[in-house]
């Protein structure tokens, strides 16, 4: 088992500045553990190898390194060199034993000799405000880590595309996000790109930058809310990621009731280096660059500033590109779901194709395939500025600022706006004469249906550390604001359309001028800005004994503003876009505040006990305490139990005031619930129906969304090569937000009721309430080999999967659980990695495995149609990656290339026209050339 000693995140010392040490004399342990908590360090040794050692204490000016030396003398200990900033303790081999005269007197044994570095890799451990320096490698919580070598081996050129790739997490592609609940809707909104822990939605994951939460997406999405898009955060500059699965709520407050995915960004770099990228897919399509920049200069006095700037431009993919993406389901048994275009009597039925000579096929036929007009990968381009400054003040205090600047803009395409007009038969295109004409219209004079979007990322943070003793403490102002401007055109305004129609100056499948194009089909502007303002103030340090030895606490105070402002298109407020939802304007600001502790402590020799506990406030909601216990069990040197108990709370923010989608219409409803109804009208056998309107309205009485989780697992390393963690977790989400729909009598209330002035029902609305709740549980596996040969180099080799064995939903208290668990999505994700360095040389493999699903809801059965294909579950998949780096002199030359078999996705859920874009990539075979020289 290893021991590990990390500093904070924000600002690592330089392993060679000179620090002024004062550790007390006792248990070496301890002397470790405070020299890197001091140092910003790293310290890795087996427990056995400090039990029971005694430290004779340094007070002195040195570098780490040799202050650590020091530390060691007389100990029987070896230092390893790891990196710059981590060391490794191992047993100093036996002295061989020589015949010799007797020595007139003992010679005291040597100082320890620091080797050369080892290619370990770096040891990270974090997922509490305490620094890790004096804890197992095992942190208590599962967590994951994304080294930078692991970014680089996985060919992957965003954040986006890593994260969704990984076990246990689901993808938010900024083209579903966008569509806004799909049919009927066909406005394109919120374009960002995030992914979530556990199916329990973005909301319940946290993302964090270097421990700090970062501003939402300035523009809020009707069906997922707040989202922190990861497209605007540049993978060049991304130095690891640590995803810390379970609550974590008591540590980093809000959101974190599925886990916390901390981003955490490059500091310092010897020298500079320039980065060029070229992807390719094998149909010679899709294409992207991207061209980075970066240095590192060593300022006076131990400190340093980091440099970064980054440009990436990626090409646009449409369903057209790809021979698989159609809603013509016919090969595979399931109809054809292309929407024909014509003319259709009212009275007759009759049929007649319609539509501009362009657009119909060899057959003369007009129909819409609107899955070939889609994006499956959107048009982008992106600019980042990063810049990181830390100065050292003195021996005892040190002063860091972060600075990172971007742009964001990407476009989407749509199919032609379309849908069912009905015309009067005076109306020069009426087909049909003497009785009402109903025509099925996309309106190409209009063009595809195009969203571009333009978002500018501002994050600026400075703080100052200060250390007294053995403690630390911290200061730091931050300020997040993403602001978002959105344009849609190819739309139809309702307004304009019927006037138009009904003057009959627009004609159908004809030409119609600019200025009557631009009357039905106006540009709609969106505009968005969410701010956040955060004040931090922490402590750290030990604070009393133990029998087993010392603790160690953490507090922290921390202040904040949470800011946003939603300007959607006027027209769309006023619902004036044809097969929209509408929109609502939103400007306000909430006062966030929390205060935190945690504490760390040795409840017995071989058992770690971890305590946090946090109270959050949300203007407008109560406080509410959430707290977390963690317990860490080392059985034996090679063998760790873990477990950990939280609970959750997540106040509704201001990405709450938001209306479900719904369309608003006309509807026939039946239940004598509803009283009195102003306009009934007699059913097909003899009841009474009411006529009424279709809605929905934001709901501002939402109540706080809570949750408990736990964890259980074991951790297993026989071996310095070897590492296996196998956890079980388990998490429920209570009050869970969720949309009531007025025409569900069962949970509906009288708030969904909209009646005139003498009581009578004129409308049912929908809403969000604190009405659900979900329960997930499953298991998530990690497995690591590593193996060096003296002739073949080195090899490691590393497996991590996740299974949903449970995903149960309830969205009142009297309806029935159902448990989702493999149904329209996989329940097992696997992904596994086989490395090999020989030389110059190095080489990755990589696979990653998705099971199957079942095509329907828990409740229903398989659909007819998929039953008689037989086609009722999706079939799991697999796709291999490669990657070969080389490297010489100064340069790294790298080839990349994703799904080598070229892999066709597979999905016979026909609303998903051939694949899932959770889970799939569209692009097939994809070739990634990068060269990288260092100067």
């Amino acid at each position: 088992m290893c021991l590990a000693a990390q500093g904070t995140q924000t600002a690592a010392a330089a392993p060679s500045a000179v620090t002024r040490f004062s550790i007390r004399a006792g248990a070496l342990d301890d002397a470790l553990q405070a020299l890197a908590t001091r140092s910003r360090i790293q310290i890795i040794y087996a427990p056995v190898l400090v039990a029971g050692k005694r430290s004779a204490g340094l007070r002195a000016e040195l570098t780490p390194a040799q202050a650590l030396e020091r530390l060691l003398q007389g100990s029987g200990l070896l230092v390893v060199k790891v990196n710059g900033d981590t060391f490794l303790l191992q047993p100093a081999p036996k002295p061989v034993a020589v015949a010799k005269p007797k020595p007139p007197r003992p010679l005291p044994p040597p100082p320890p000799r620091i080797e050369e570095p080892t290619n370990l890799g770096p040891i990270h451990v974090t997922g509490s405000h305490i620094p890790r320096s004096d804890l197992e490698s095992v942190p208590v919580s599962p967590m994951t880590l994304i080294s930078r070598s692991e970014i680089e081996a996985s060919g992957h050129q965003t954040l986006f595309e890593l994260l969704r790739f990984q076990p246990g997490m689901v993808g938010h592609h900024p083209i579903s996000v966008a569509s806004e609940g799909g049919q009927p809707y066909q406005q394109p909104f919120a374009a960002a790109a995030t992914t979530s822990l556990n199916a329990l939605g973005p909301r319940a994951t946290l993302f964090l930058v270097d421990g700090q939460r970062i501003a939402n997406y300035g523009l809020i999405s009707a069906e997922l809310g707040g989202l922190t898009d990861l497209d605007g955060i540049p993978l060049s500059i991304v130095e690891r990621i640590e995803i810390i699965r379970g609550g974590a709520s008591a540590i980093y407050g809000a959101d974190a009731m599925a886990g916390v995915v901390n981003i955490i960004l490059k500091k310092d770099q010897q020298g500079s280096e320039a980065i060029a990228r070229l992807g390719v897919s094998d149909r010679n399509d899709a294409k992207q660059r991207r061209v980075s920049v970066s240095t590192g200069v060593d300022l006076k006095r131990g400190g340093n500033l980091f440099l970064s700037a980054d440009y990436f431009q990626q090409d646009g993919l449409s369903g057209a590109q790809r021979s698989w993406r159609s809603v013509d389901r016919s090969a595979d048994g399931l109809g054809d779901w292309r929407i024909p275009l014509g003319y259709i009597g009212y009275e007759t039925g009759n049929f007649w194709w319609a539509c501009p000579r362009q657009h119909r096929d060899g057959k003369g036929r007009c129909i819409l395939d609107t899955a070939k007009h889609i994006s499956l990968q959107p048009e982008a381009e992106r600019t980042s500025f990063y810049a990181h400054w830390r100065q050292p003040f003195g021996a005892d205090t040190e002063a860091y600022a972060d600075l990172r600047v971007g742009e964001v803009s990407q476009q989407l395409l749509g199919a032609p706006f379309y849908g069912n007009v009905f015309l009067p038969d005076e109306h020069p295109d009426a087909f049909f004469p003497g009785e009402f004409t109903s025509l099925y219209y996309a309106f190409y004079d209009a063009g595809q249906i195009r969203t571009r979007s333009v978002a500018r990322t501002l994050d600026l943070s400075a703080g100052v550390k200060t250390y007294r003793g053995d403690w630390e403490w911290s200061a730091g102002f931050a300020h997040h604001e993403n602001s978002v401007v959105n344009r849609i055109d190819g739309m139809v305004s309702e307004s304009a359309f019927y006037e138009l129609v009904g003057n009959l100056s627009y004609r159908f499948n004809a030409h119609n001028s600019r200025e009557t194009l631009e009357a039905f089909s106006p540009r709609l502007t969106s505009r968005g800005k969410a701010e956040l303002d955060q004040i931090t103030l922490g402590v750290n340090g030990p604070w009393f004994s133990l029998p087993a030895g010392r603790t160690r606490v953490a507090a922290g105070l921390e202040l904040g503003r949470d800011a946003l402002e939603n300007n959607p298109d006027p027209r769309m407020v006023e619902h004036d876009v044809a097969l929209s939802p509408p929109k609502v304007r939103v400007d306000g600001s909430q006062i966030i505040a929390a205060l935190y502790a945690e504490l760390s402590a040795p409840l017995a020799p071989r058992l770690q006990g971890e305590f946090a506990l946090r109270a959050d406030y949300r203007e407008r909601y109560r406080h509410k305490l959430s707290p977390k216990l963690g317990l860490k069990w080392n059985a034996l040197d090679t063998l760790t139990f873990r477990g950990t108990w939280a609970t959750g709370y997540r106040a509704p923010s201001l990405y709450e005031l938001r209306r479900p989608n719904v369309s608003d219409q006309s509807a026939v409803v039946q239940d004598p619930g509803f009283g009195p109804c102003r306009n009934p009208i007699v059913g097909p056998n003899g009841e009474t129906q009411c006529v009424v309107t279709r809605g929905a309205f934001e709901n501002t009485e939402l109540k706080p969304e809570t949750s408990r989780s736990y964890t259980l697992g074991l951790v297993w390393a026989p071996n310095s090569s070897f590492t296996l963690a196998l956890d079980h977790f388990d998490i429920q989400r209570r009050n869970e937000i969720l949309a009531v729909s007025g025409m569900d009598a069962s949970v509906m209330s009288e708030r969904s009721f909209k009646r005139d002035e003498a009581g009578g029902l004129v409308g049912l609305q929908d809403y969000y309430d604190n009405i659900g709740e979900t329960h997930v549980r499953g298991w998530e596996f990690e497995a690591e080999y590593r193996l060096q040969t003296q002739r073949w180099g080195r090899f490691s080799l590393r497996l991590a999967g996740n299974y949903l064995d449970r995903l149960s939903r309830r969205v009142d208290d009297e309806s029935r659980v159902q448990d989702y668990a493999g149904y329209n999505a996989p329940d097992r994700t696997a992904l596994a990695g086989l490395q090999w360095a020989y030389g110059n040389w190095t080489t990755a493999v990589n696979l990653r495995a998705l099971g199957p699903s079942r095509i329907a809801d828990p409740d229903g059965d398989c659909p007819k149609r998929n039953v008689l294909a037989g086609h009722c579950r999706n079939p799991g998949s697999g796709t291999v990656d490669l990657n070969l780096d080389y490297n010489v002199e100064r340069w790294r030359l790298s080839l990349n290339v994703h799904d080598i078999g070229d892999r066709t996705p597979v999905n016979y859920d026909i609303a998903k026209g051939g694949y899932d874009i959770a889970y799939d990539d569209p692009r097939g075979r994809y070739y990634l050339l990068s060269a990288a020289y260092r100067f």
